[in-house]
Order: C-alpha cells, then sequence, then structure tokens
C-alpha cells in the first residue's frame, strides 16, 4: 500500500542519535533534559511548510514542547490507544538511554584518549621519568578547568623555565617535580594576563620579595598590594627595587604604602 498524503517517513535512530548529541540531549526550547523528558526530534522548517529531514532541519525538543503542550483528554474508547502510547514512549526513553549512555561512553573516550596524549607530550618535554598514576589525576582534574591548548603551552612554559638536564639527556628528578608543580600555575597567569598585561610582572615581583622576607610573607597580601601600587601608577622599576630591599615584611608594606600615598598626593596635587 501507499503512504497516505499526512504519512511522514519516520526519522532513523542513527539520525536522531546525532540531533540529540548536537543538543546535549537536551529540549532547545525549555532546558528539559534526558532521562527526566522523553525527547523527540522536532523540524525547525515543517514539513508541511517544505522543511526537510536534514539534520540542519531538526533539533532536540521534549514531548511537551513538541505537542504545544497540548492537554486535550482521551475519550472512553481510547484507553488501549493509550496502552499502546505508553508502551511506545517506555521504549522510546529505553532508547534514548542507551543513546545518551553511549554519548557519555563517547565522551569518557575523548577524555582518556586526551590524557593519554597529554601524559605522552610531558613525557617527551621531559625524558627520564613518566607520569604516575597521581600526576595523572592532577592532569584531569586540570583538563577539567583549562582548556587542552593552555595545558599544552603551559608545559611549554615550565618545561623550558624550570626542568634541569643531565649529560645524558634526561631531567633531574627534582626539576621535573617542580616544572610539572607549576603547570595550573602558568595557567592561571596566561590567563589573568589576557586581562591584566601586568601581572606576570607583579608575580615575579612578589616572589623577589618571598625571597627577600625570612621569617613572615603573605602571598594575597602582597599581590593586592603590588596591583594597588600600579592602580596608583607606581613604576615596575621602583617596584622592583622596593622588593629587592625588603628585609621583612613589614618593610615591604611600609615601603610601598608610601610609594602608593607619594602617588596619590602627586595626583591630588595636579
Amino acid at each position: 500500500m501507499g503512504k497516505t498524503r499526512n504519512q511522514r517517513k519516520a526519522i532513523p535512530k542513527s539520525v536522531r542519535f546525532e540531533v540529540f548529541k548536537r543538543d546535549s540531549f537536551k529540549c532547545q526550547y525549555c532546558g528539559a533534559c534526558a532521562p527526566e523528558v522523553l525527547l523527540q526530534v522536532d523540524h525547525i522548517e515543517p514539513v508541511s511548510k517544505g522543511g526537510d529531514d536534514d539534520i540542519t532541519n531538526l533539533v532536540t525538543s521534549c514531548a511537551a514542547c513538541n505537542a504545544g503542550k497540548s492537554n486535550k483528554k482521551l475519550d472512553d474508547k481510547s484507553t488501549l490507544a493509550k496502552q499502546r502510547a505508553q508502551l511506545e514512549e517506555l521504549q522510546e526513553r529505553r532508547e534514548q538511554l542507551e543513546m545518551l549512555m553511549a554519548w557519555k561512553k563517547g565522551l569518557k573516550e575523548i577524555r582518556e584518549d586526551t590524557l593519554a596524549k597529554v601524559c605522552s607530550y610531558w613525557n617527551d618535554l621531559a625524558p627520564g621519568f613518566e607520569v604516575n598514576d597521581n600526576g595523572k589525576r592532577n592532569f584531569s582534574k586540570w583538563l577539567r578547568n583549562f582548556p587542552l591548548d593552555e595545558i599544552i603551552h603551559a608545559m611549554d612554559i615550565a618545561a623550558e623555565q624550570y626542568l634541569i638536564f643531565e649529560k645524558n639527556g634526561t631531567v633531574t628528578k627534582d626539576s621535573w617535580e617542580k616544572a610539572f608543580s607549576k603547570i595550573p600555575g602558568i595557567c592561571r597567569v596566561e590567563r589573568e594576563s589576557q586581562e591584566d598585561p601586568d601581572i606576570k610582572e607583579l608575580y615575579y615581583i612578589r616572589g623577589i620579595v618571598r625571597n627577600t622576607c625570612k621569617y613572615y610573607f603573605d602571598n594575597s597580601k602582597a599581590l593586592e598590594l603590588l596591583k594597588i601600587a600600579r592602580s596608583w601608577d607606581v613604576s615596575m622599576p621602583e617596584l622592583r627595587d622596593i622588593a629587592s630591599h625588603a628585609t621583612s615584611w613589614s618593610k615591604f608594606q611600609n615601603n610601598i604604602c608610601e610609594a602608593i600615598d607619594y602617588e596619590k598626593r602627586k595626583t591630588s596635587s595636579d
């Protein structure tokens, strides 16, 4: 028998899976997600108006949104039809759950492959030692916080600045551990430097102060004071000089506050 005028060809399961994956198994109208709601594939341009089944014309929708949230009641003769619809919905939910799990499995495989490649890249940069299980856990955490390209860039910087090589071409254990530990910090500094061009130099100056203060040092307070000083146009050479001569935390605080007050007085007199 031929199809009636209003019959539509069912969208293949493989196509629905691709649409659900693209839309992260989320209704694009209300934001509801599987498996809490039953998802369907909706035509952006209706078939009745010439829309086709190309994936660019398909979007993920929950059943309620796709049906216009219709609340028409079934009549007394529709019990069998209602049961059949419930069975079909149950089967559809099962299929969507399988799709969702396949999608999540695919994401997990991508993460594992990315982790393996990142570890291999670091092992090549720092020959002589390999990333252990604890190192892999650190990389996994960093990959959740930073994009892959930022981590690769940070590894390159860490290797260049901190690795020390033996005559046989391998790196020293201490330098390997130090360089590895610097990777997330470099990621943060590189990201911050896009918004604040001074930040790299301020971190460097803070390092000078840390080395010159023998008994006590406040990392966060030091950076805060340096940022305040820059906001009042205290020059970088002056900040480096203050840092170099700060034999104690109190002396550093006093000298930098004096520099800030001086710039404030200059501004008010202008």
